[in-house]
């Protein structure tokens, strides 16, 4: 018998996609779904499309809340179903993914999570299937993982024993969900399909494109806690120097066992995100690394290297002259 299968819809001012959201997900015909709908108190004519679809929730509310993240574990307290997952109302469910979902689950009474494919639906209509995970590289699961929160299902108990998501996160809290489920289970309970499920919708007003630097600041915050977890306490440091560490972050229990995938993973997000470095934070954080033993790690790949050297370019000087040089070419090319 396939299972039941909660979906949690986390809503805010989403008036203009939020019934194609709610169609997309009563439109596939599954038999045993529990739909939530946790609403934020929207103003924009938002209740009144989810009252047109009241009599198909399993229960819903338009209310204040604390943000997404307090809006889905809202939904948790009241979810029955042995798999879980969510779609933010400026997205879709693709047709016949639930049967999918389901299907996946009952055959395997072990698997914790399931990935298919996310459609980037962009601002010109074009749809564009997204990079997914690579099973066959278990550490770039944890090193650089692609986080396809629409396209991704979970073994409700599995999230339910992490204490859901973390309210203190507004904009990664999916990452951290990952993060936790692997380094408390492991990677051998997880399924990767090239299954289309979902649609990913990119517009203006999204978070993804309206605040980015609070997605890295939240990474970095994860990342910081995992170091200070192994002791690697001055990579933990030059993240706090560089980024605006959100307070109260739950621990994700890590052993030193697990030491150099986390150094793994906090090097891998500072030559990321600070390959081009614009404020005085990131300047004086990459110098600090760039100082540090860290950056002659062995474990380096040839592309890493290469941005060392883009970074060192832009850093070895002063803030005030970096600032001046920079000045200079924005003026002069």
């Amino acid at each position: 018998m396939s299972p039941r299968i909660t979906i949690i819809t986390p809503s805010f001012q989403q008036a203009p996609f939020l019934e194609a959201c709610l169609a997309s997900i009563h439109s596939q015909g599954y038999p045993d779904l529990e739909h939530i709908v946790v609403d934020g108190g929207s103003t924009d004519g938002s209740r009144a499309i989810i009252e047109r679809f009241g009599d198909r929730l399993s229960w819903w509310c338009s209310e204040p809340d604390r943000g997404q993240s307090h809006a889905i574990n809202k939904g948790l307290e009241r979810a029955t179903g042995g798999v879980f997952g969510w779609i933010n109302s400026d997205d879709t469910l693709l047709p016949g993914a639930l049967d999918v979902v389901g299907k996946a689950f009952r055959d395997d009474p072990e698997l914790m999570v399931l990935q298919g494919v996310r459609i980037a639906i962009h601002e010109n209509g074009a749809h564009e299937p997204l990079q997914g995970n690579d099973p066959g590289d278990p550490d770039a699961l944890f090193i650089a993982p692609r986080i396809a929160q629409q396209s991704t299902f979970f073994r409700s108990e599995a999230v339910l024993k992490v204490g859901g998501v973390d309210e203190r996160l507004h904009h990664v809290m999916d990452l951290e969900l990952w993060l936790r489920l692997l380094f408390t289970n492991g990677t051998a309970h997880l399924r990767f399909i090239d299954t289309p499920l979902a649609t990913f919708r990119m517009h203006p007003e999204s978070k993804s494109s309206t605040a980015q630097h609070r997605f890295v600041d939240e990474t970095a915050g994860v990342l910081k806690g995992l170091c200070d977890q192994v002791g690697l306490r001055e990579l933990g440091g030059i993240l706090a120097l560089g980024h605006r560490i959100p307070a109260g972050i739950r621990t994700i229990a890590v052993g030193p066992d697990q030491r150099d995938l986390v150094e793994r993973m906090t090097v891998r997000f500072l030559l990321h995100w600070n390959r081009v470095v614009h404020e005085r934070e990131r300047f004086d954080a990459m110098r600090a690394f760039l100082a540090s033993p860290y950056a002659r790690a062995p474990h380096l790949t040839a592309a890493q290297h290469e941005r060392l050297k883009v970074i060192a370019e832009q850093v070895h000087t002063s803030w005030l002259a970096f600032r001046v040089r920079r000045k200079l070419r924005h003026l002069w090319g």
